[in-house]
């Protein structure tokens, strides 16, 4: 059989996207997405906190606090995340793609944080540092200041049938 120079171009082509692209079979599973929620909320505090505190507002030492008291539920947030993006991405590129989601995080919200001001912020800090020590409440948390993540593509739900 002869093989035309289309179909080996196409071959080549083929082959390169699986090489530059993330492996199809990872997925974001619930703790996944919780903890680039939670990463993402943490962020927008830190960010804020380092904004606000030339406003009259000034809420750093707060979130310090928070920073301390949460460090266990932050700590295995960051895992969780550094795990997927090793998933995602293989591990030598995968803490490079874990970078550069948090460094867009910071971004983000260098220029304030959408519809909340450093009151607002403030409050939220002082929620964190009651909930801190637990995941689920951080989720709550980000999930009423409006942070949706963007992951990959998310795990399908299975739902068990009710009897």
């Amino acid at each position: 059989m002869k093989t035309g120079k289309a179909e080996i171009l196409g071959l080549v082509a083929g082959m390169a996207a699986l090489v530059a692209t993330p492996a199809q079979a990872a997925c974001w599973n619930t703790d996944a997405v919780a903890a680039a929620k939670v990463r993402e909320f943490e962020t927008m505090l830190m960010v804020s906190a380092l904004r606000c505190r030339n406003t009259g507002k000034d809420f750093l030492a707060r979130y310090n606090q928070f920073v301390r008291a949460g460090r266990p539920v932050l700590t295995r947030a960051n895992d969780t995340l550094r795990a997927q993006f090793s998933a995602d991405y293989g591990a030598a590129r995968g803490l490079n793609a874990y970078d550069g989601f948090v460094t867009k995080l910071a971004n983000r919200y260098g220029g304030g944080a959408v519809g909340l001001d450093c009151r607002d912020l403030a409050d939220f800090t002082e929620a964190a540092i009651s909930a801190s020590g637990s995941m689920e409440q951080m989720e709550r948390l980000a999930s009423r200041a409006a942070i949706q993540p963007d992951v990959g593509r998310r795990c399908p739900v299975s739902v068990a049938a009710a009897r």
